[in-house]
């Protein structure tokens, strides 16, 4: 995985990526992670990016352009058992996600051979992503929480405003709102 550029979302790799010199040197985080994992069900359009802010200081402290990107219909390609807060499932899922890093989900999509049999397959449905107008952020060495605040509410209502914008394209309804969570 580290041969076509894949490497670790922690503070030492963003930071020698954004630090070399010139241009396209690019990174992009799945900012929801595995707590977002645990909230994908067909017919949900939801974020988890409420209490997500390190990667706007980090965007701050390199001058980096945050870019919101979201795709559409990535919770239809599999099924999951979503736990309830507080049941027992949950319970074990984020001890998982504690100790582990991740969350372990069940889920199912469909067979080898026909989309009518259980199986670990995606189901065949389209998956399309859109990407938004960079937001241009400026270089702040010890950037503030005020600052850190201010970009990522921002970066919250620039996704927003791109899901809103695409939303009946992709066939959601007009009345369709994303979850930020």
């Amino acid at each position: 995985l580290l041969n076509p550029g894949i490497c670790p979302v922690n503070r030492d790799s963003i930071d020698y990526i954004l630090s070399k010199n010139g241009s396209g040197n690019a990174i992009v985080i799945v900012v929801g992670g595995a707590a977002e994992s645990l909230n994908c069900t067909p017919g949900k359009n939801s974020v988890t990016l409420k209490n997500r802010k390190g990667f706007v200081k980090l965007a701050l402290c390199h001058g980096a352009d945050l870019v919101p990107v979201y795709s559409f219909g990535e919770n239809e390609v599999y099924k999951q058992v979503i736990f309830e807060e507080g049941s027992w499932g949950r319970w074990v899922q984020k001890k998982f996600q504690k100790h582990i890093g991740f969350a372990p989900c069940i889920f199912h999509g469909r067979g080898l051979f026909s989309s009518n049999t259980w199986g670990l397959l995606p189901y065949s449905k389209p998956i399309t992503t859109v990407v938004g107008e960079p937001i241009t952020i400026p270089k702040i060495d010890n950037p503030s929480q005020k600052d850190v605040d201010f970009y990522h509410s921002i970066y919250v209502d620039s996704l927003i405003k791109l899901f809103d914008k695409y939303k009946s394209k992709f066939g959601l309804p007009e009345t369709e709102v994303l979850e930020v969570n």
